[in-house]
């Protein structure tokens, strides 16, 4: 079995990395010798606390050029079915707009027959040949997990992530963060303002940020582009 202590474990060290402000993580990446990155503002979020995430180095390997998407797990939250199908959209449509990787949704039915489950947590006991399959299926270099740890829908609502980007090849996390986001938090509506601005067409009236922090997908969206940003820098071959 792969335990999860063979893919190493965030929360132990999830207090030492970010190296990315919540600002620029919603905005546009700079290009410095070859590497997408964003500029450092220490190891804190906005709010002051640390955030809870792991990097296992500064740049992710050159040669990590394709990830698999596991389907969402949801099984510690209580969704309806299309309330799960928006949050789904949201992460994968940041996915793509991150461009950190080539991505390749892995369907519940194809990973029940390499598998025999629908879903798997990062956090619990894999097969042991569970990374060698799904590399085979897909031609993966990694393995994203993507668990939604809470979601509130009413009023105050908040949403929780945990992800991990796991090496198919040497099983190495190079990626990890566990988050919660509260709407009651000031700096995530002025977050949600600005996400808002950025498609509203000049002249109207000020985003006040509540479709954001209200509805299931955009706050996805919102949130799971605040945690991608966190990914190690990807170098670019020219």
């Amino acid at each position: 079995m792969l335990s999860p202590s063979a893919i190493h474990t965030p929360h132990a060290t999830a207090r030492h990395t970010h190296r990315r402000c919540w600002m620029l993580l919603l905005g546009s990446a700079c290009i410095l010798a070859g590497c997408v990155a964003a500029a450092s503002a220490g190891h804190r979020s906005p709010t002051g606390r640390p955030w809870n995430v792991y990097q296992a180095a500064a740049t992710l390997p050159r040669d990590l050029q394709r990830v698999a998407i596991l389907p969402l797990y949801t099984a510690r939250t209580q969704l309806e079915p299309e309330t799960r199908t928006q949050i789904e959209q949201a992460l994968q449509a940041e996915l793509l707009r991150s461009s950190f990787a080539e991505v390749v949704p892995l369907s519940p039915q194809t990973l029940r027959r390499l598998t025999g489950r629908t879903a798997w947590a990062a956090d619990e006991p894999l097969p042991p040949d569970f990374l060698a399959k799904i590399r085979t299926e897909t031609a993966a270099d990694a393995v994203l997990f993507a668990e939604l740890t809470a979601f509130r829908p009413y009023r105050p609502v908040a949403l929780g992530w945990r992800m991990r980007l796991v090496d198919t090849r040497s099983a190495t996390t190079w990626w990890a963060a566990d988050e919660l986001f509260d709407t009651t938090d000031p700096w995530l509506v002025r977050a949600a303002r600005r996400w808002e601005a950025q498609s509203r067409p000049r002249g109207c009236r000020p985003p006040d940020g509540w479709l954001t922090l209200h509805g299931p997908h955009q706050l996805a969206r919102l949130t799971a582009a605040g945690l991608l940003a966190t990914l190690p820098a990807r170098c670019i071959s020219h």
